[in-house]
């Protein structure tokens, strides 16, 4: 889930963040079930298959492929979370899975060449720091004819369930330059035209695009809703260091603009994703 220059990914995934994220990952699991849903049954793990599970997080998509090729088959997790990793690991020997799990950046790893029968990425792609070389890196690990499948985010302003609440933090925020949208991060696979071409430059084949939308529950009240979006959602690594002033008012802020969502059941916003596939 990273590239060539990724000394500040490995940092905040090995930090105070990536400890974080780790804590919640069962509210990360619940808000992410209709990607995980959708981009495995597009995969189609098969009994026996070997299969790379690339910015595998805590576990959750790894062990559910583990579940799909056995009993012969074989899933690697690779990801550069320390503490992420920590709890795929706890919840394997729980679940007695044959799934393994490595520390390593997926852009860099020495796979063995042609060895998976499919590649496969929930949320871990955008953050490669070259993606046109982790790719290759990627494709020279896949048998000929292997199978990629990723989910990327869509465009912040299709991609509600970040956009709302980031729209709201934003006026109390330092101002930043704006940013290249194809630089690394949440939104760097937004444009299909890019994604297509960093593939074919790799190597892949054939790529295609389907968009997925689903409407994610955010909380039973604005103020649940703003305390998830904060503490466990998009917010999280936005307010990274922020003192507690700042913090305030952009919860309060975000909570006043959350109400406008209330619906008899809550409030949901929307995600917005891309489903790629490609062949190798």
């Amino acid at each position: 889930m990273s590239g060539p220059d990724n000394a500040s990914q490995i940092a905040y995934w090995n930090g105070p963040n990536g400890e974080a994220w780790a804590k919640v990952r069962e509210k990360r699991d619940s808000d992410h079930a209709f990607l995980t849903a959708a981009l495995i049954d597009r995969a189609q793990p098969r009994p026996g298959e070997h299969v790379l599970d690339i910015g595998c997080g805590s576990g959750t998509t790894t062990l559910k492929l583990a579940e799909l090729v056995q009993p012969k088959g074989y899933v690697l997790g690779v990801d550069i979370s320390r503490p992420m990793l920590g709890v795929a690991r706890r919840r394997g020997v729980a679940a007695k899975s044959g799934a393994q799990f490595l520390e390593e950046d997926a852009a860099l790893c020495d796979f063995e060449p042609q060895s998976f029968d499919l590649a496969f990425s929930q949320l871990g792609v955008m953050f490669f720091a070259n993606p046109v070389a982790a790719f290759r890196n990627v494709h020279r690990a896949m048998k000929p004819g292997g199978r990629l499948h990723f989910a990327c985010w869509r465009h912040p302003f299709e991609h509600l369930w970040a956009f709302v609440p980031e729209s709201a933090a934003k006026p109390f925020l330092p101002q930043s330059p704006p940013a290249d949208p194809n630089a690394p991060g949440r939104y760097a696979f937004q444009n299909p035209d890019h994604v297509k071409s960093v593939l074919l430059q790799a190597g892949f084949l054939a790529p295609e695009f389907e968009k997925l939308d689903a409407r994610n529950f955010a909380g039973a009240t604005p103020e649940a809703a703003a305390a998830s979006l904060i503490e466990a959602g998009p917010l999280q690594r936005t307010l990274t260091g922020m003192d507690d002033a700042t913090r305030a008012r952009v919860r309060a802020a975000v909570t006043e603009r959350l109400a406008r969502e209330m619906g008899p059941g809550g409030i949901y916003l929307t995600s917005a994703a891309w489903l790629v596939r490609a062949r190798a």
